[in-house]
């Protein structure tokens, strides 16, 4: 459709920006390990397994270009752009091979959108991305799942976005630096976060007030996002820790009212009514650590 070849500068469900088409497994049914350094030798390869199948580029969008689902990429240290990394749409894995800062990811600042999956199953592993430029968000996972291993993501547009009915899982991971949210979840999405930094986010140009309620981490409801977090530290964000944007003003009452109550008095009653506002934003959070956000750590606000 034409409409699908538009390319909107914003994120929602009813805004489809990926035209590749999913390929699929290949005819003869291997999966190939797509190596991406400028050159190879066997050292680099010895950990694999001999019956492995090899493609070597030298250019991370040309592995890309060669997938199809099953495949993994490898890449070595050094410095990359790859607009492929827009056009997700096959079950791949991409992982560095040494430290996730030697293996530098960074967006081209004439495009609109940097990482975007629509896979059912995309991993990204031991990598820095490095956004330049680009006004979408560093991630956007449009639909399917993705996850995001030891990954570094240096923001300078917006943060990660998980548009509705899409799922994301970030373990271990550094997001900083988001013009918004360090993390965006829409109305219906899925989210787990499990011990990651996300810091000095919601570093806004703009002083439109409605922007400046938004956290580390920022919910959108109705229908609520399902969101887990555990020993995640969210510190020195520029709003809040944790924000709920919830357009309903009875809502919003009764929240305010069980964070109030426990930040006053922290008995059993006001905990469990929290709990229960929580609960019904299939909110989990334990053990984590927020702190330091200029805003507060967790507010509850009407959009």
């Amino acid at each position: 459709r034409w409409e699908d070849c538009l390319s909107p500068r914003v994120h929602g469900p009813f805004f489809p920006r990926i035209l590749r088409r999913r390929k699929g497994k290949r005819e003869f049914g291997k999966t190939i390990t797509h190596i991406v350094a400028k050159v190879m030798t066997t050292e680099m390869i010895k950990d694999l397994s001999s019956d492995t199948l090899l493609q070597q580029h030298d250019d991370l969008d040309l592995a890309l270009d060669n997938c199809y689902s099953g495949d993994t990429v490898i890449i070595f240290p050094g410095e990359y752009q790859a607009a492929n990394l827009a056009l997700l749409t096959d079950d791949i894995i991409i992982k560095g091979v040494g430290k996730r800062e030697e293996i530098m990811i960074t967006s081209e600042p004439s495009r609109d959108s940097f990482v975007v999956s629509k896979a059912d199953n995309v991993k990204l592993m031991h990598l820095s991305l490095i956004q330049q430029g680009t006004v979408d968000g560093i991630v956007v996972v449009e639909s399917g799942h993705m996850t995001l291993e030891n990954c570094m993501l240096k923001c300078e547009g917006t943060g990660v976005c998980v548009l509705t009915g899409a799922a994301l899982t970030i373990t271990d991971s550094e997001i900083t630096g988001a013009q918004g949210a360090g993390v965006e979840l829409y109305p219906g999405s899925i989210a787990i976060l499990e011990r990651n930094e996300i810091h000095h986010c919601n570093n806004l140009r703009t002083s439109d007030s409605s922007k400046s309620t938004l956290g580390g981490v920022n919910m959108k409801v109705l229908p609520a996002p399902k969101l887990k977090m555990t020993n995640n530290h969210i510190y020195s964000n520029k709003s809040y820790g944790v924000s709920i944007l919830q357009p309903t003003e009875q809502f919003l009452i009764v929240a305010e009212e069980a964070l109030n109550k426990r930040a006053a008095s922290g008995d059993k009653k006001d905990d469990k009514m929290l709990f229960k506002v929580m609960q019904n934003l299939n909110l989990e959070m334990n053990n984590n650590k927020i702190e330091a956000n200029v805003k507060g750590d967790i507010r509850i606000v009407t959009s």
